[in-house]
């Protein structure tokens, strides 16, 4: 038996709880076909998403076919989950490796007459962080042009940077006399 989506439309418009809870429903299940069970912590936002989309399109009257309504619900679904997907890969990475006096003094140790050293433990690392941390150290590249030299996004530059630097920093103070 299928469902009377203009009814349940209009009844929707109307406050009714359960016309809710089944666009509710025909959403989670459009979610459920997209297998976005990765991101199920933003699916109650999503359905918020969906939800208003449809009713502001509702009373705006761009919603006259209701034989199309579910494939209406299924497209702005699709879309609004594509465009969380493609924002969360946006998003700029906000760790950061910390920065004090002491580790500005180990610095400054190493530029003492480690740096063959340094660059003997960074040969050591894997091939990703090898190539990041060669071209801002010492190619002296800003974080974008390695990324756009080396096709790798910005943030996973940035995180390799980050990743490297901290095994050279255990790997160095493991070799460092006490």
């Amino acid at each position: 038996m299928s469902d009377d989506w203009a009814r349940i439309l209009d009844l929707l418009l109307a406050g009714d709880r359960l016309a809710f809870l089944k666009i509710n429903r025909l959403i989670t299940g459009c979610l459920t076909q997209l297998r976005a069970y990765d991101h199920r912590d933003e699916w109650d936002d999503l359905r918020q998403e969906v939800l208003i989309a449809v009713v502001e399109s509702a009373r705006a009257g761009r919603l006259r076919d209701a034989e199309r309504f579910v494939a209406y619900v299924r497209i702005i679904t699709r879309n609004k989950f594509f465009d969380r997907l493609s924002a969360g890969s946006r998003r700029k990475e906000t760790k950061t490796i910390e920065w004090n006096e002491e580790i500005a003094g180990q610095v400054e140790q190493l530029s003492d007459g480690r740096i063959g050293e340094v660059w003997f433990a960074v040969e050591k690392l894997p091939d990703e962080e090898q190539v990041v941390l060669q071209g801002v150290y010492r190619e002296g590249k800003t974080y974008q042009q390695v990324a756009d030299d080396t096709g790798i996004p910005l943030g996973t530059v940035k995180r390799r940077l980050r990743d490297g630097l901290e095994k050279l920093r255990a790997e160095l103070l493991e070799r460092s006399p006490p």
